[in-house]
Parts: structure tokens; sequence; C-alpha cells
């Protein structure tokens, strides 16, 4: 898959801030007229004692979810954590994962917000961007925003409210357990975004793409385990 190089990744935290402020005026919130066939989900983990980390990139084929292909990936950190810049310490990692893939997917689901953010482009949002892609945050946990209850029925949900405008969806996926937060990442909007991540549940409380990726980027993770150096030291003195 080609990614494009939309801005250097060696920024300070200004400079990280005026680019997500950029390229949110670039976003689509509006959703192409398909059935998606391909669905690609993706995830990036780390172990707390070591500084590489690790990407997956699952594609499945609807209505099935069957895996069709896997792509994964590993690097350095270079990026601090800071809330709200999740994608400037992950998506180069999952750049590496995606530049390997060879099926290109209608839609991919990340594990992350899109809209849903404190200034509009969280990792779904800026790697849909990357990719020119529809792309769909789908978080286990809330960023920003507001929310009455959601009810307990499985495809229930309740939008989420930021500074008085929509940008998301708390949403019901699976009966008695906690609901996730899906928002529109790029090339999408809320409607479609919960409808597809709707379709590609089976049963677990994350969609399947999600949930293959995370199943994937473990193996990996686990894989590479003994081969980790210990992580020394501080990386970074921001």
């Amino acid at each position: 898959m080609k990614c494009l190089n939309l801005h250097p990744w060696d920024l300070q935290y200004s400079e990280a801030m005026k680019v997500q402020q950029e390229l949110k005026g670039k976003l689509i919130l509006e959703a192409p007229n398909i059935d998606p066939k391909l669905v690609a989900g993706a995830d990036v983990s780390y172990s707390k004692d070591s500084d590489t980390f690790y990407s997956s990139v699952v594609v499945l084929e609807m209505p099935y979810m069957s895996v069709l292909e896997e792509a994964t990936a590993e690097g350095k950190v270079d990026f601090p954590y800071i809330p709200g810049l999740l994608s400037f310490r992950e998506a180069p990692v999952l750049i590496k994962a995606f530049e390997k893939v060879k099926n290109v997917p209608d839609v991919i689901i990340f594990d992350g917000q899109g809209i849903a953010h404190p200034r509009g482009l969280g990792l779904a949002s800026h790697m849909g961007l990357i990719l020119d892609l529809p792309s769909i945050g789908c978080a286990k946990s809330k960023l920003v925003g507001d929310y009455d209850p959601v009810g307990s029925e499985v495809g229930k949900y309740t939008p989420i409210i930021f500074k008085g405008d929509v940008v998301g969806a708390v949403l019901r996926t699976k009966r008695n357990v906690a609901p996730v937060f899906v928002s529109p990442g790029h090339r999408m909007d809320i409607l479609s975004a919960i409808e597809i991540v709707m379709k590609t549940c089976r049963g677990y409380k994350l969609p399947e793409p999600t949930r293959q990726a995370h199943l994937s980027v473990n193996r990996v993770r686990t894989s590479h385990r003994s081969t980790q150096s210990p992580y020394q030291g501080e990386l970074f003195s921001w």
C-alpha cells in the first residue's frame, strides 16, 4: 500500500500540534457509497520495559470476516507519550506495516480515536489521511466529550458531544460489556462508521478487524520478547 508523506516526524510538541490543526482541515467527513468487501484492522503494542513498538495490519474479507492478509512491523519509539499526540508516537510503525499490505482494503478500523479528539485528529484520522482511505476510530475508552448512558441492547448508541458538536458515538457491541467509542477518521461519517463496526462484530466487544490485529500484534511482541533489550534511562528530555 502507498502511504503519503504529509509531514516530517521529528517534531517538537508545539510543531506536532500545528500539524494536527493543519491536517484537520483536510479531513473528509462523508463516507463513499460503497459496500465494503475488504476491511482492515490495525493495532500497536509495546512492552513497558522496552523501547520497541510492534504493529499489525490484518485484512479481512466480508461477510465472514475471514483473514486474507496479515502484515507486521517493528520499530523504536522516537516520540514521547503525550496525551492527544498518540499518532506521532504510533503512526510511524503502523506505516511500516501498511507498506507491506498487498490487498488494499475498502475501509480501515483503528484501535484509537478519529475526530473524537481534542484537536479533531486522532490516530484514525491521521492515518486515514496518510493512507487516503476511509478510516474509523474504535477506541475502548473516551478521550473527549460527554454522552448520555447507552442502552443495554446490542447496537444501541448515544452521541458523543464535544464543544457543541457530535464527534462520534458510544456503541454497545456486546450485551453486559462496556461499550466502545466510535468516531469517523477520514472519508467517513458517524452513521456509516457505526454501521461498519456493527457489521464486523462477531460476538466480541471489539470489531473483528481490530480484534484480529490485536491478537496478531501481541503474538509478534511475545515472540520477540526474549530478544528485546531492557529499556534503560530516559529517551526524552522534554
